[in-house]
């Protein structure tokens, strides 16, 4: 179940590429809550930067590398399978 106070101090999504663009960005995901067996929840630590990165995100105007952007998604799903 998802952690109460990192909802309020902090930022959760079950989004894989919002996620993986985070990450290769440079952000940390704090922890990973699977919801059930094919969706999980990564929360991140809230911050001004971190807000904004995401509604760059969603307004597709962010930059991020092609290939950092891959690794880390093949990351992120060898640790969602892994459990």
């Amino acid at each position: 179940m998802i952690n109460k106070r990192l909802q309020v101090s902090g930022f959760v999504t079950t989004e894989l590429s919002l996620c993986a663009a985070l990450v290769a960005w440079g952000f940390q995901i704090e922890t990973i809550d699977r919801l059930d067996p094919s969706r999980v929840a990564f929360h991140f630590q809230r911050s001004d930067e971190l807000d904004s990165a995401i509604q760059l995100f969603w307004a597709n105007t962010a930059r991020v590398s092609p290939k950092d952007y891959f690794q880390v998604l093949r990351e992120l799903k060898s640790r969602i399978r892994e459990g």
